[in-house]
């Protein structure tokens, strides 16, 4: 998970309260994730990378590619990579710049290494090479080498690309002789797609999630399912925060509603003073009273609040105070 860990120490000087204030505002509003989402009116809470792929490859193993799609499932089902031709085909000099790429624009790329000049930061004799992700932060950059002449024969494209698309959503190697799986090299080429205890892994890893737009014109996916993405945060408050299922639902209901006004308009004082008791069952000015004072040495205000929330969200004060940490200090 995309964890956080901040110490509550006094802070240099004044600007901190500025940031304090602006970062409460949008309270807990983050994504682990890259890219944006694309709003689902079917009812799809499926989380999937759009990998481009270029246009000669993708005719090539097209049949190869819908069977990836095909394997790579998330505990409902849903389909966790799809793949998109196009007539561009990049080939950097190094991973790095296809990663620099990802980072700036979202875009997702499945890369082809045809000679040993092109993609020199990767060896020249693994199959493939992928940035490993988590189930939270994805990764959207793997290369095949196709100076390998093996990598080119339809399985062992499937089985190349699939071993590496599963180190994109978070997935290591294993080894051994019992760790029957397409990440381990004793069964990446003696296998099908994926094993059973592979999707197993894949479903605990994805019981839900929202997709990832990789494409740069998003303009025309309109608004943001807010049912997804209130589960999203939910989800991402229960494994960060230790808070119940129901009020982890609760505040993601109340910080989706906030989050829409918010785009709008400034939020006035009262309405931070309604979301921060909602949420931290104190005010928002008497919680930057207490940082104020925290920061000038007095700790007693600040440990009294984090009493408050832990009561009011029903977890503990550590746990309040990595949550502090990350809506104040972050």
């Amino acid at each position: 998970m995309c964890k956080i860990r901040v110490d509550l120490r006094p802070l240099e000087n004044s600007m901190a309260i500025k940031k304090w204030s602006l970062i409460f505002i949008s309270f807990l509003l983050f994504s682990c994730g890259k890219g944006n989402v694309k709003p689902d009116n079917s009812g799809y809470n499926g989380k999937y990378i759009t990998y481009n792929v270029p246009q000669k490859y993708y005719d090539k193993y097209k049949l190869e590619l819908d069977a990836i799609s095909a394997d790579v499932l998330s505990k409902t089902g849903k389909q966790l990579v799809k793949f998109v031709s196009t007539n561009e085909d990049p080939k950097y000099g190094l991973m790095g710049e296809a990663y620099t790429r990802w980072v700036n624009t979202g875009e997702a790329w499945i890369l082809f290494r045809d000679n040993i000049e092109q993609f020199t930061d990767t060896s020249n004799f693994a199959a493939g090479t992928a940035y490993t992700g988590t189930n939270i932060n994805p990764m959207g950059v793997v290369v095949l080498n196709f100076t390998e002449l093996v990598v080119r024969e339809p399985y062992y494209f499937r089985q190349a690309l699939e071993h590496e698309i599963l180190h994109n959503l978070g997935f290591s190697h294993t080894f051994g002789i019992y760790n029957y799986s397409i990440m381990n090299y004793n069964y990446v080429y003696e296998i099908t797609g994926m094993t059973d205890p592979d999707r197993q892994m894949l479903a605990d890893k994805f019981p839900f999630s929202i997709e990832v737009i990789t494409i740069k014109d998003l303009e025309k996916y309109g608004a943001i399912n807010e049912k997804i993405e209130s589960e999203q945060y939910a989800y991402q408050l229960v494994e960060n925060f230790g808070l119940t299922e129901a009020r982890a639902q609760t505040i993601s209901r109340h910080l989706i509603s906030y989050k829409k006004l918010n785009n709008q308009r400034a939020l006035t004082d009262s309405e931070k003073e309604r979301l921060s008791k909602e949420i931290l069952g104190f005010g928002f000015e008497k919680g930057k009273l207490a940082l104020e004072k925290y920061m000038q040495g007095e700790k007693e205000s600040l440990d009294d609040l984090i009493k408050v929330a832990a009561d009011k969200n029903e977890t503990s004060p550590e746990h309040i105070k990595e949550l502090f940490g990350e809506i104040f200090l972050k």
